[in-house]
């Protein structure tokens, strides 16, 4: 939306100046424009049951106890959950994420 209204304001002023490359700016602030729309926990933990990860050309989720991979969060909670018997609350503690894959090492 932001887009949009930027695109619509520079449009509106070029038609309005002509080919005037004089700007009214007093500053300008360079922001990311993602990192304030992230949620923050205060804790540092994440508060998902699996965390979300990012992986390119191979499966995202893996079980290093059966040395079995999963292409989706929901095939891999199952897993964890009939084969491994783990309780909802006992999955995000048993979880790393290393090199873009969420890893369940076995029981600790």
């Amino acid at each position: 939306m932001r887009l949009v209204l930027l695109v619509a304001t520079a449009l509106l002023a070029g038609a309005a100046g002509g080919n005037d490359r004089r700007r009214d700016v007093d500053v300008v602030v360079p922001v990311d424009p993602y990192e304030h729309e992230r949620l923050h926990w205060f804790d540092g933990r994440p508060h998902g049951l699996v965390p979300h990860v990012v992986s390119v050309n191979r499966a995202p989720y893996v079980c290093d106890a059966d040395r079995q991979r999963f292409k989706t969060e929901d095939d891999f909670v199952y897993h964890l959950r009939s084969a491994h018997k783990l309780a909802w609350d006992d999955i995000p503690p048993q979880l790393i994420v290393h090199d873009g894959q969420v890893h369940y090492l076995g029981r600790h």
